[in-house]
């Protein structure tokens, strides 16, 4: 026995290294991409059929996933690795000399076929869509390096992406409405308050009252956090030991109870959860960036802000960004941050290394241990609990089902509603197209959109309306001079003391040219209805014209009574709001009093036609 040795670990070399032996000059098949502050990858296309082809779509892995380069992370390696094998398959199937096939061989007229096995053999023409896009992209990397290992004819298809229209990937993205944001707010905040409770005002006050388990005994409450503060999680046979090596002691009173004992030390993942959902809504931040933030992510505090230092792995890699939020109390970003880092500072003494710097860090009941971070922490499965706790409903009734990248578009709509649609304040983080495309554009700011451009229409008319209201001492003036009638009204002078004596009088105003309306073709005579009048720029209002203007605000107030609020003030909304805002308030009260008067003793409305309340209609 005393001549064995110790096994040792066996190398097998791979078939690039045998071909390396040869002489050859390729890439290896099968090696590991590394990442500064990420478990490495395994890329492994050793059982490709077309080795040449392989060999080359791995070295272009390898070199776009070093540091800055477009990959940042060991998925979209993986993602890319499996890109490589369905180039692998496809060729293999098709050519006959696969062994030897490469890049350089590649047509045009492959790719489309390509693109064409792709939409037949994915499970979804999302899916095919995604893959032909790295395709092309790693067909891109090789024609920057090498561009004469191409075929030339290849460079001009390499421009585009694929023969087919991108397909529909489903609705966007659509913010919460305001009454489910305000109730998952509101359930965050009281949630936020019993961890406080729990975790900080009870916690304390137990592990002062608390002593050492081994003098003090293991049955008592407080001796137990004691030594949950002091030594981290206990597991329930370490409890078990520990009573019975106590002389005269049974069973534990707690055994069967270990997640409540160690939530009221150590923070739950339904505790991370409120507070990191609660941030989300409060900033917007971008739920992979709140998940990895750590603990030193507050930077540079001044006058009631303060920083959050992030990192966003979609732009460029490794980006480190910062954002400035209020700071103060646990109503603000900042403060929300500080208290995360207060509710778990008892869990982090007690963490791996690896987890230290973590922001979200609690006990976890599966492993029964302090674990954190976005290796660990799943706001996700966290928040499906939390929403049961508090029975928080969707728009539709349902139970409401967390979507992390609803909570950043709530921000986003939200931000975008106060400050009335300034697209350039909301592209704080990305581009302006962006910001219009994916936070603007979406079902729940259509109503804003929706407004803004009936706004926009209505003010449009205003301008162009520029309804005429001649107060009764204007009026005796123009009468008295008729080149100034004539300018101001814009009309020849003799039809401007036609206007100023009543013969161009209609039911509702007076009209400059009956037969040269605004709503018709010149020449014939004005094809709209009496009421369209104080619509029409043709319009004159004087005060002989007071009287049916008042008769006819009291039939529109009639008719507001009756009819639904919407289908009014598309109806009739435009000509109550003129009567009310540019007319009346042009006369003084002695001549709308006059006015009235008249208007009771005529009965104008008698006039009207039988579908608007005149004389035959039914009551």
């Amino acid at each position: 026995m005393s001549g064995l040795r110790r096994p040792r670990r066996a190398n097998f070399a791979l078939p690039m290294e045998e071909a390396a032996q040869a002489g050859e000059d390729i890439s290896p098949l099968a090696f590991r991409v590394p990442f500064p502050d990420r478990p490495s990858t395994l890329v492994d296309l050793t059982d490709a059929k077309c080795l040449l082809l392989a060999r080359e779509l791995a070295e272009t892995i390898r070199s776009m996933a070093r540091v800055g380069r477009r990959i940042a992370s060991p998925g979209t390696v993986q993602a890319y690795v499996q890109v490589a094998r369905s180039l692998d398959a496809f060729f293999a199937g098709r050519v006959e000399n696969a062994a030897t096939w490469t890049t350089g061989q590649i047509t045009p007229q492959d790719l489309n076929d390509f693109e064409t096995w792709l939409y037949e053999t994915m499970p979804t023409p999302r899916t095919g869509y995604a893959m032909l896009t790295q395709a092309m992209t790693l067909l891109r990397e090789i024609r920057d390096a090498r561009p004469e290992s191409l075929n030339p004819a290849l460079h001009d298809r390499l421009m585009f992406v694929g023969l087919r229209p991108r397909p529909h990937f489903g609705n966007k993205v659509d913010a919460y409405p305001p009454q489910v944001a305000e109730a998952l707010r509101e359930a965050c905040r009281s949630h936020i308050r019993e961890a406080v409770r729990r975790l900080a005002t009870e916690a304390d006050a137990s592990v002062a009252a608390g002593e050492d388990p081994l003098t003090g005994g293991w049955g008592r409450w407080e001796n137990l956090l004691w030594h949950l503060d002091r030594h981290g999680p206990i597991s329930g046979r370490e409890l078990m030991a520990h009573r019975t090596r106590q002389a005269g002691m049974g069973p534990s009173p707690w055994e069967g109870k270990q997640q409540e004992l160690h939530a009221a030390v150590f923070p739950s993942s339904e505790d991370l959860a409120s507070l990191y959902l609660l941030l989300i809504l409060s900033t917007g931040l971008e739920p992979e960036s709140a998940l990895e933030l750590s603990v030193d992510c507050l930077k540079n505090p001044t006058r009631g802000y303060v920083e959050i230092e992030y990192i966003k792995r979609r732009r460029h890699g490794t980006e480190v960004n910062r954002m400035r939020v209020r700071d103060g109390g646990a109503g603000t970003p900042g403060g929300l941050i500080r208290l995360a880092l207060r509710l778990t500072r008892r869990a982090r003494a007690h963490a791996w290394n690896e987890s230290k710097t973590a922001l979200w860090i609690y006990w976890h009941p599966n492993a029964a241990r302090i674990r954190g971070g976005a290796r660990h922490f799943r706001p996700r499965s966290a928040a499906i609990a939390f929403c049961e706790r508090y029975d928080l409903r969707d728009e539709h009734g349902e139970r409401l089902t967390v979507h992390l990248r609803r909570l950043r578009k709530t921000y986003k709509a939200e931000f975008y509603r106060v400050t009335k649609g300034q697209l350039p304040l909301l592209a704080r983080g990305h581009s302006k197209e962006v910001a219009a495309a994916h936070y603007a554009d979406i079902p729940a700011l259509r109503p804003l959109h929706e407004a803004a451009v009936a706004d926009g229409l209505s003010h449009a008319l205003e301008e162009a309306v520029q309804l005429r209201v001649i107060p009764p001492q204007r009026e005796a003036e123009l009468k008295q001079d008729t080149a100034a009638a004539a300018k101001e009204l814009e009309v020849e002078p003799g039809d401007a003391r036609k206007l100023l004596d009543g013969e161009m009088d209609l039911w509702l105003s007076s009209c400059r040219d009956f037969f040269d309306s605004p709503f018709g073709t010149t020449g014939q005579a004005c094809p709209v209805p009496f009421w369209s009048c104080l619509d029409c720029s043709n319009a004159v209002i004087t005060s002989r014209k007071l009287p049916a203007v008042l008769a006819y605000l009291d039939h529109l107030e009639d008719q507001r009574q009756a009819m639904p609020a919407n289908a009014f003030a598309l109806a009739h909304g435009r000509t109550r709001q003129r009567i009310l805002t540019q007319i009346l308030p042009a006369f003084p009260e002695p001549v709308l009093a006059a006015a009235r008067a008249i208007a009771e003793a005529t009965r104008p409305l008698e006039n009207l036609p039988p579908l608007l309340g005149g004389i035959g209609s039914r009551q």
